[in-house]
């Protein structure tokens, strides 16, 4: 060792160093007006492991998707600061070309294909403490990584539950974002006239879980708001510190999860059926209000997570008994039946607002090499909670239990996942009541830009959507992906 590191002694041996301009054209900094274009090409299958049909009849045993797809990726420079950047997907899934399935029109516009442009922004500095980003993006707010509370500004893309992580389903949304940096803190405003709502499996999907008494599917009209009409509006601050951060949230938002208000159905018509209350019910979404705060710390090989958050007027749907019963079936979508009550029959009315109260605990281990361990415990409890929510279906407390474990092997070319999430009544985190999900993974690079990837995923049925009807949804599923 001696010998081989004796040449480093000799101080006439080192070479002199050339200072290099970063800004020079060729040194590795891209030129203003510079374009750079990447992406990927994927295939990807899943197979059901059970014969089973969906709630509108429609057979799902055997394969379920083989997908190609493409994303096309452009970066680009504006000026020496400004940056530009646009994702493109495409994608078409052979599996609805070559299975003789009764597909749903619903299930052919979202599953078949698609060409969407995802992120879409430009982005710079205005000052020497502040940036500015406009366009379609992704905002993070939180520290969990499998459970949201503060994390409302994106919503997810729920088409296949389960299949992954929270960080790959955000769907991009149009947004002004202008960031302030004062010593440790980020203070950030968010104004956001594009209104994106979670991408829900749709109807005629063997997911979808809006059922009547005889177990056949219900639907209804979803009312959204217009882009650029009652304008989100959000600030956070982040300050980071040593072993800590801290962040602070508010926000004037639609609610992502519609609740279904029936107060234009005429509920003394004797005469009524079930296609007159379809008709008049709608589904709606709360405008409401969000304050909330973030911790965490590390401490050795730990990581330690808290969330709490305040959401105000949040509408939930009403269900009152009927003074007469009336001869409809497959009424309310919420719990899946017309509700019979102590009187006779109830059925869903207005909605009434309420304060519902979030709170989430986590922690993650680093101590084991190339090992990670994770937990989450979040639960969320509705104040004034009364009979006419619980008849629709509303807990007082839910809660929700996230594990997940990641080992990786040969240098970090092989990675394995394990992960588990159950949805709880009652605030018992460990029972699964609701259902849950069970995913085990692998990832594969086979080479430089090659990765394949493929796994498990289980379902167990439960009392919530869409465990209701997933329990036999059980799949293998496998990709192959280059990027480039």
């Amino acid at each position: 060792m001696d010998d081989l590191m004796g040449g480093f002694d000799d101080i006439d041996a080192v070479v002199d160093t050339v200072p290099v301009d970063p800004s020079a054209p060729g040194d590795g900094v891209a030129e203003p007006g510079m374009w750079e274009v990447g992406g990927l090409l994927s295939a990807s299958a899943s197979y059901n492991l059970r014969d089973h049909r969906s709630t509108t009849g429609t057979d799902y045993g055997g394969l379920s998707k083989l997908r190609l797809r493409g994303l096309l990726t452009i970066d680009g420079r504006l000026g020496a600061d400004w940056r530009s950047h646009v994702d493109i997907s495409a994608w078409q899934d052979l599996a609805y070309t070559y299975r003789e399935a009764d597909y749903t029109q619903d299930v052919i516009d979202a599953y078949e294909k698609e060409l969407e442009i995802l992120d879409g922004w430009v982005g710079g500095p205005v000052s020497s403490s502040t940036d500015v980003k406009i366009g379609r993006q992704v905002a993070v707010w939180g520290f969990a990584d499998n459970l949201r509370v503060l994390d409302i500004l994106n919503p997810l893309d729920n088409l296949e539950p389960g299949l992954a992580d929270i960080e790959d389903l955000r769907r991009p949304v149009g947004m002004l974002r202008v960031d302030q940096y004062a010593g440790p803190w980020r203070l950030s405003a968010y104004v956001t006239p594009e209104h994106r709502f979670s991408r829900n499996p749709p109807f005629g999907s063997d997911f979808y879980s809006q059922v009547g008494a005889d177990g056949s599917a219900t639907r209804f009209r979803n009312v959204r708001p217009d882009d650029f009409e009652d304008i989100d509006l959000a600030a956070s601050a982040l300050g980071r510190f040593s072993g800590w951060d801290l962040s602070l949230h508010a926000a004037r938002f639609w609610v992502d999860e519609p609740y279904l208000d029936a107060s234009d159905f005429d509920r003394s018509d004797a005469d009524a059926i079930e296609e007159d209350f379809e008709q008049a019910a709608v589904l709606r979404h709360s405008r409401s209000r969000l304050l909330g705060f973030g911790v965490q710390r590390t401490q050795g090989g730990w990581l330690f997570k808290q969330e709490a958050a305040v959401i105000d007027d949040l509408q939930l749907t009403r269900t009152t008994p009927l003074e007469q019963p009336l001869p409809l079936l497959n009424a309310l979508p919420i719990v899946g039946a017309l509700i019979p009550d102590t009187d006779g029959q109830a059925l869903p009315a207005g909605a009434r607002a309420v304060q519902r109260y979030d709170l989430l605990l986590g922690v993650e281990y680093f101590g084991v090499a190339d090992t990670t361990f994770s937990l989450e415990l979040a639960a969320r409890r509705i104040d004034d909670f009364g009979p006419d929510l619980a008849r629709s279906g509303y807990l007082e407390w839910a809660s929700e239990t996230a594990a997940r474990v990641t080992r990786d092997f040969m240098n970090q070319r092989l990675r394995l996942n394990l992960i588990g999430v159950v949805f709880n009544e009652d605030g018992q985190f460990w029972r699964r009541s609701g259902g849950g999900i069970y995913r085990f993974d692998a990832e594969y690079e086979l080479a430089r830009g090659v990765q394949l990837s493929g796994g498990l995923l289980l379902y167990d049925g439960g009392r919530q959507q869409p465990f209701t009807v997933a329990a036999d949804n059980d799949r293998i599923f496998a990709e192959l992906q280059w990027s480039f």
